[in-house]
């Protein structure tokens, strides 16, 4: 599978995740963000959109310690919300 169909993919996912304030979160990191990263960076925000929309609303409100292996981009997607 290319890079740019992995990024349209994960855009989709990002837009549309069941809670209208992490589709304007993920969806905004993603337009701005996803052509930066490379498939690595890629698979690992893949992981991290595998989780529940709870864990991750806590995770980018820092209500909840994020999993090590998420730090890097739970800042990014934090950077990108502008608090």
């Amino acid at each position: 599978m290319s890079i740019e169909t992995v990024r349209k993919r994960l855009s989709i996912r990002s837009w549309r995740r069941g809670t209208k304030e992490l589709d304007l979160i993920l969806g905004r990191f993603s337009d701005e963000n996803l052509v930066k990263l490379d498939m690595s960076e890629l698979d690992l925000y893949e992981q991290l959109l595998s989780n529940d929309d709870h864990l991750i609303h806590g995770w980018l409100f820092e209500k909840e310690e994020s999993p090590k292996i998420f730090k890097y981009l739970v800042k990014l997607i934090r950077e990108s919300m502008q608090l």
